[in-house]
């Protein structure tokens, strides 16, 4: 059985969304910020965001956990954040998608780099 994924890949070109990071500095965080604390210290910019994309077309989601790792969140002094976290960014990213009427058909969880 194809993956609902490729079959809507094979039907039509999906749109992802932009540049969370760079949005979430524009909208008032500033540049030092842990932009992965964003979804625990202000969820509902990071959920406004990913209903502007949604509401822009997107297909596709990014979560906000592109440093959602122990040793990027250390950093930060949030190393033993790292699941509420994930947790949390995967939520609002998949919320965001379940309360638009058009099916947003991927959910991506980006990882950066662990230096």
């Amino acid at each position: 059985m194809k993956s609902p994924f490729l079959t809507a890949l094979e039907d039509r070109i999906l749109l992802a969304d932009g540049a969370l990071g760079t949005l979430l500095q524009a909208r008032s965080l500033p540049q030092n910020a842990c932009f992965e604390a964003a979804v625990l210290d202000n969820a509902d910019l990071v959920r406004r965001i990913h209903q502007d994309y949604i509401a822009a077309g997107a297909d596709i989601i990014e979560t906000d956990t592109f440093g959602g790792n122990r040793y990027r969140l250390a950093k930060h002094g949030l190393e033993a954040k790292v699941r509420d976290i994930n947790f949390k960014g995967a939520r609002l990213a998949r919320d965001a998608g379940r309360a638009d009427p058009r099916e947003v058909r991927l959910l991506f969880f980006p990882f950066g780099a662990q230096a």
